[in-house]
């Protein structure tokens, strides 16, 4: 077996399960899946929970080896939280969205007790993570709670409309958003980008009707390297 595709159908067949069971499993979408197994993605994002929910090593699933360093947890107890990217193809109404961000960093390895900490919850059960691409979120003079590039930041998923205001991640006309969203009367909302420069948009009721909501940022880690 000689390609990413055939050691997954391989895998899916030993297992026994099919695009939409694995798609379940490793917290993916079946889009993604079938991608793989017809040779359009090569480095899939959640490749190891795949790889786990097949009961393979990520080495082989990727490479066909076993040798070296193996990221599997097969055979070996962790209680780590493994969080990882936001799929960048999301399902929006009855098509498919491209989510285009950085991918410099594909997944962060937290213990159960820093989660909690960090978090207050136990599983990463409907939070996933983006990278910012760009600087429409970042003010200056408020860091503190704007995003600049390259910022990490953790999305509640469960969260699938709007509830109150705050930053989203959403789909509009086509277009997937992270944007300050706050509720203005006769069910409008402004959309706000954090950086002065832009301009503030409103979107009427019918407008708001079209949004498909990915989720609400809950928290942001900055990203930034300095040489020593």
């Amino acid at each position: 077996m000689k390609t990413l595709s055939e050691r997954l159908l391989f895998a899916m067949q030993q297992k026994g399960l099919n695009q939409a069971e694995l798609a379940s499993m490793s917290g993916t979408s079946q889009v993604t899946i079938s991608n793989i197994l017809n040779g359009v993605t090569d480095v899939p994002r959640k490749g190891l929970e795949i790889a786990n929910a097949l009961d393979v090593s990520l080495n082989w699933l990727l490479n066909g080896t076993e040798d070296g360093v193996t990221i599997s947890t097969k055979g070996r107890k962790t209680d780590s939280i493994i969080m990882t990217l936001l799929d960048n193809r999301l399902a929006a109404g009855d098509g498919v969205i491209n989510l285009e961000y950085p991918d410099t960093i594909r997944s962060i390895e937290f213990s159960p007790e820093k989660f909690m900490e960090i978090f207050q919850r136990k599983t990463a059960n409907n939070l996933s993570m983006a990278i910012i691409d760009g600087n429409s979120m970042y003010d200056p003079n408020n860091e503190e709670i704007s995003l600049k590039h390259g910022d990490v930041v953790f999305i509640d998923t469960s969260i699938q409309e709007f509830k109150n205001d705050g930053i989203y991640a959403f789909v509009f006309e086509g277009q997937a958003r992270i944007k300050r969203l706050q509720y203005m009367s006769g069910y409008r909302l402004k959309v706000i980008s954090d950086n002065p420069t832009y301009e503030t948009e409103i979107l009427e009721k019918e407008q708001v009707e079209q949004i498909h909501f990915i989720g609400q940022l809950i928290k942001k880690m900055p990203m930034e390297m300095f040489d020593l």
